[in-house]
């Protein structure tokens, strides 16, 4: 019986060459569409998903609301939290912390190599996460001070093997560790990224209070909690432990503490500022839009495949008719019709895994990632899954076309009748539906599309354009005059400045005092230490008073410049010219508040402008040098401050990144979602537009003596055009009106992730609503022009 269905299955592939390759090829794109969607929220979820104690690990986390300072989630915590909470409450097993030492000059005899991402941790670090050693004692490795853990790519940079590596020395910064393990490279799907990790009791020594520091935030704290602990409970305790370890008494108006699953900081962080360490960090939200889009996909396929098998229905009658007079039975004609269609599915599978493995490639490089196909055979169960889900898609897409078709009457098909149909009400609501969802997704194209072109085109208040960044040493601190002076005498180099922290981050924040008419206001604004030219260099546009400059020498750490919001935050009668200054000023010894800037976008635009204040303190140091080259010749600008550099500078390599770099990866998830959603509508728009195609072809074919009879009457090309094409119209038609409300709360619901968007123009869903009806119309125009154009004698001999 088998053998006969496959036979008859495939005599009917090659008598319909054209529907079979639609149906094959179609639900072949939604399944190799969501064969990719899965395999990028498996990824993006597989987060930390490695360490044994997940479950019960979680990050602690704050939520700072000081004067003048929007509220704000932060990463960030005190030191004394860690080793307090456990001694405090049993619930609370361990601790450990991540304290980011930035990048750092390594030694080994005459080499010297700049290390990336270098951190501190306590010594239970690896008792709590699962990074395995390939050389060294885990339980011991970070006990003592000076010693440190190498990656295995960063021990190969100095030595010839591991086994070479363990236990000799190295030099950080003129200080020697010993090297007491080497990691094993970390996984890509861990938040924590670090090349070297150095035993916090290394800093612990020297300040014996730092276990016992609060009032500053500067490290990652993780807990280990007991099995089944009460989360909300416990978070209940903090204001009190608050009360009990600081000698502020109003500390909970300015501090709430929170406990974040391990599980969730990868992918539910995006309101978390201060958030340094936390590699990829990704939209969580962005997966369920995935899905969807990949269900939608699915679905498409899915009415595709039932809307061309039953419109072909037709072309059977005489096939069943006959096999149902020689004694066939419905189920057996059930079970064929079912069979092709599970057929059809496994083939379109097959398809769709040879399309995996020449676009995966290829959108890697598009959102940078390591996707695989090789992934879905990890687990026996994913393949048995996805044959399951290929399988059960060939059933239900297949149920309803061999329902209709068993249906059929045999005496009025053996006369020469049709089933005695008119117009199919569930097949135009499936061209509803289907047209609905792509019209939904090309909406959705255009909106984040918008969006970004927007955060990409926004004035941010400064430039961001051919600004090379430096990594700054103290060395280079103590030369920033001269190598600024030798720059800045070569035509390639526009400008030059400096300053503690980078244009795209949070920047820190600390007290701030101004003396106004009812006494000293406090106030805790951003703060960035600058070079005298910051806002020259950058464009940075002052609303009034002045900027800085080496000719006030109170403009050294004893002048301000802050932003409009501070100003409308402080209200003053005249804010150029009060008295202002850092928490640790003495009243009696303030400087002055001599300019106030135009707002500028220092942070993400996920973000509202914070207050901020800009002092010039060049003792203070500061980490990163900003130099304006030349946009016409840019390698050259590269090449003359390499040479000014190795000219001047012996204990620090030249390395640079260029800043707008930097505001691509602020808005890299964005961007990923737009190329996904972008790639997903094009995909939803070929598929709608084969069904069309097949559809437009079986309606003409079945109104071919129609068609005839009109032309003989003295009808026109364009009305015949027009008759054949109305129908489809009125559909795309429906399918905008009920769609475009849904979509639009949709879109209105992301876009509130922003705190800079666009407003949605309604003309956006008219024209994709244009373009959905010209594309459809354009689809079934070879079709309808055809066989307006056909002559009228061929159709009237029409069987």
């Amino acid at each position: 019986m088998l053998r006969n269905y496959l036979s008859i299955a495939i005599r009917n592939i090659r008598q319909s060459q054209l529907y079979a390759f639609i149906n094959i090829f179609s639900l072949a794109i939604g399944l190799a569409a969501c064969m990719v969607i899965y395999l990028f929220i498996k990824d993006e979820r597989s987060f930390d998903s490695f360490h044994h104690k997940k479950e019960t690990l979680y990050r602690l986390d704050e939520i700072q609301n000081f004067t003048g300072t929007n509220l704000q989630k932060v990463a960030l915590s005190m030191p004394g939290m860690g080793p307090s909470m456990v001694a405090d409450y049993p619930e609370v097993l361990n601790f450990t912390r991540f304290w980011s030492h930035g990048k750092k000059l390594f030694k080994k005899d005459e080499k010297q190599i700049l290390v990336e991402q270098v951190f501190a941790v306590d010594s239970t670090f690896l008792d709590l996460f699962d990074f395995p050693l390939l050389a060294g004692d885990p339980s011991t490795a970070l006990d003592e001070p000076q010693s440190i853990l190498l990656s295995e790519e960063t021990a190969l940079k100095f030595f010839p093997s591991v086994e070479k590596a363990i236990g000799n020395m190295i030099t950080i910064v003129d200080e020697e560790f010993k090297i007491s393990g080497i990691i094993k490279e970390v996984p890509e799907n861990s938040h924590l990224q670090f090349d070297a990790l150095i035993s916090i009791t290394t800093f612990t020594r020297r300040d014996p209070e730092f276990n016992a520091r609060w009032g500053s935030n500067f490290l990652n704290t993780y807990l280990l909690l007991q099995p089944a602990t009460d989360i909300k409970a416990l978070e209940a305790k903090f204001p009190e432990f608050l009360l009990r370890h600081t000698t502020n008494k109003d500390i909970n108006k300015y501090y709430t503490l929170f406990l974040q699953p391990l599980e969730e900081v990868h992918l539910a962080s995006m309101d978390i500022e201060h958030d340094y360490n936390n590699y990829r960090k990704f939209n969580g939200k962005y997966l369920d839009v995935f899905f969807i889009i990949g269900m939608f996909i699915l679905l498409i396929a899915g009415v595709n495949f039932m809307n061309l098998t039953t419109a072909r229905a037709s072309h059977r009658w005489k096939e069943i008719g006959v096999r149902k007079s020689i004694g066939a039975k419905k189920l057996q004609l059930f079970s064929q019709f079912i069979f092709e269609s599970v057929l059809l599915a496994v083939i379109a599978l097959a398809v769709a895994f040879l399309f995996d493995l020449v676009c995966i490639p290829l959108l890697n490089n598009l959102i940078g990632r390591q996707l695989a196909l090789t992934t879905l055979f990890d687990h026996p169960a994913q393949p048995m899954l996805l044959l399951g889900i290929t399988l059960g898609l060939g059933i239900l897409t297949g149920i309803y076309p061999s329902l209709y078709m068993t249906s059929f009457t045999l005496a009025r098909i053996l006369k020469g009748g049709s089933k005695g149909e008119g117009k199919s009400i569930f097949r135009s609501s499936l061209v509803v539906v289907q047209f609905g969802l792509a019209l939904a997704m090309i909406v959705s194209t255009f909106i984040v599309l918008q969006q970004l072109y927007f955060m990409k085109n926004k004035d941010i208040g400064f430039s961001t354009d051919q600004i090379m960044l430096v990594d700054m040493n103290k060395e280079v601190n103590d030369k920033f005059e001269t190598l600024k002076n030798e720059l800045l005498a070569n035509s390639n180099i526009v400008g030059v400045t400096a300053a503690g922290q980078r244009l795209g981050n949070n920047f820190h924040q600390w007290g701030f005092k101004v003396k106004a008419d009812t006494g000293i206001v406090e106030i805790t604004p951003s703060n960035v230490n600058v070079d005298y030219d910051y806002l020259k260099v950058y464009g940075i546009k002052l609303k009034e008073g002045r900027g800085f400059s080496k000719e006030h020498a109170s403009d050294n750490g004893k002048a301000f410049i802050i932003n409009e919001s501070f100003a409308k935050e402080l209200a003053l009668k005249e804010t150029v010219g009060a008295s202002a200054g850092h928490s640790w000023y003495h009243n009696d010894s303030l400087g002055t508040i001599i300019g106030v800037a135009e707002d500028f976008n220092f942070n993400s635009l996920h973000y509202k402008i914070n207050t901020l204040s800009m002092v010039v303190h060049p003792e203070w140091g500061y980490d990163e040098m900003s130099i304006k080259v030349n946009g016409q010749n840019v390698e050259a600008s590269i090449g003359v401050v390499k040479n000014i550099w190795d000219k001047n500078i012996t204990s620090y390599p030249f390395t640079y990144t260029f800043l707008d770099s930097h505001f691509a990866n602020l808005y890299r998830s964005d961007e990923q979602m737009s190329a996904v959603v972008s790639i997903m509508a094009g995909l939803a728009i070929l598929i709608s537009c084969m069904g069309l195609f097949g559809l437009a072809a079986i309606t003409t074919e079945k109104k071919t003596k129609e068609i005839g009879i009109r032309k003989v009457l003295g009808a026109t090309e364009t009305q015949i055009t027009v008759l054949l094409s109305r129908n489809f119209t009125w559909l795309i038609a429906i399918s905008f009106i009920v769609v475009s409300p849904i979509t639009y709360w949709l879109l209105h619901a992301w876009l509130e992730n922003f705190a800079y968007r666009i407003n949605i123009n309604p003309l956006t869903f008219l024209l994709g609503g244009v373009l959905a009806l010209t594309i459809a119309l354009l689809t079934i125009s070879y079709h309808t022009l055809r066989s307006a154009r056909a002559n009228p004698v061929k159709a009237l001999r029409y069987e």
